[in-house]
């Protein structure tokens, strides 16, 4: 074999070894990163009503706390995904909730919340917009038009981290 087939040939294998190992290295990237701002956001978070764009100084009526987890590693493919959990109502009205907030990864500071109620219909289920504040401090929530036959969510609200 010639010096030149060789040469291509090893050009080419360490061609497609190179990118392979260099996509793999950015999806990475993204998944440290997107991971790094989940972490932010675990916590307990409390519902505050916005009146024009000015948040309440009290919290909302008949909202418990909101729970947010993260998932354990960075490296999974789902990394941004946290888990959600909280209830709306008192009594014996009380609905809780649960479902995932997924980070977009390529804006880290865009979210989308899917929650779906327990009681008293299971199959009730909501999507809502999330944009994360600077601070990763407040997590401002907006409707999304109702599909299918889904009701739409309440007017936009914010979820304030608890100290």
């Amino acid at each position: 074999m010639s010096e030149f087939w060789a040469g291509l040939l090893l050009g080419f294998l360490f061609g497609v070894v190179g990118n392979i190992l260099a996509n793999h290295y950015w999806d990475l990237l993204a998944r440290f990163r997107t991971h790094a701002t989940a972490t932010r956001l675990v916590g307990t978070w409390t519902a505050y009503n916005m009146q024009g764009g000015v948040v309440d100084s009290t919290p909302m009526e008949d909202t418990g706390p909101t729970l947010i987890s993260a998932m354990p590693h960075w490296w999974s493919a789902n990394s941004g995904v946290l888990q959600v959990s909280g209830q709306h109502g008192s009594g014996p009205l009380v609905r809780h909730h649960s479902g995932t907030l997924v980070i977009d990864p390529v804006c880290p500071r865009l979210a989308t919340r899917i929650l779906i109620y327990d009681a008293p219909t299971p199959d009730e289920v909501v999507e809502q917009r999330i944009i994360i504040s600077n601070d990763f401090k407040a997590l401002y929530v907006f409707q999304v038009l109702a599909t299918l036959g889904l009701s739409a969510y309440r007017p936009a609200h914010v979820l304030l981290k608890a100290e």
